[in-house]
């Protein structure tokens, strides 16, 4: 696997380029606290991020970054040094989900409204619908096939809209875990969906 590098950040050089807030980092510990949670999780974390952005490793770059700097610029780290990968992949995944919701607001704004023609014309057919219903019971029926603890993975996050670290503790194992899960399961998807198109 590839290590997965940051432009800007190589090395945490421009983490020293963020004012941290002066009430939180008095003596420069918490700085220093970060760039270490940089070095050891930057290229997991950037991994988790680029695997859910349609816009791969730049945009994802571009959340690792907002995501140090937030943790610099925290008036509380506490959070943080309890549980400092989860704390880290909250903040990604909720950065995540506010770029792809930027993204669908300035799609949604680029779209011309519909007129009664337009919408009539992209009813589903009984045929389209029957297709559809065809491709839904595969879909169950490829999901059913995963391991019950990977389609459990996979039916929380994708489905409840969990990230890992809920998923992790909702099912008592390890964020990693989740992730393997899901890699496993997204793959199985993907090559089954492959074999019926």
């Amino acid at each position: 696997m590839r290590s997965f590098k940051l432009r800007n950040f190589r090395s945490g050089a421009a983490l020293r380029l963020v004012k941290p807030s002066p009430v939180a980092d008095a003596c420069g510990e918490n700085s220093a606290f970060i760039e270490a949670l940089y070095s050891e999780y930057h290229s997991a974390l950037g991994h988790y991020v680029a695997r859910m952005l349609p816009g791969g490793r730049e945009e994802a770059e571009t959340i690792l970054q907002e995501t140090y700097i937030k943790l610099l610029r925290l008036q509380d780290l506490q959070p943080l040094r309890e549980n400092p990968r989860a704390y880290l992949y909250t903040v990604a995944t909720n950065l995540v989900r506010d770029s792809l919701r930027r993204q669908l607001r300035r799609r949604a704004d680029q779209h011309e409204s519909f007129d009664e023609q337009d919408h009539a014309s992209s009813q589903v057919s009984p045929q389209g619908s029957a297709e559809w219903q065809q491709s839904l019971q595969q879909l169950k029926q490829s999901l059913l096939r995963l391991k019950p603890v990977t389609r459990k993975v996979f039916l929380l996050s994708r489905f409840e809209e969990m990230t890992y670290p809920e998923v992790a503790a909702a099912l008592s194992i390890s964020t990693r875990s989740v992730e393997r899960h899901m890699s496993t399961a997204l793959k199985h998807l993907q090559q089954e969906l492959n074999e019926l198109l």
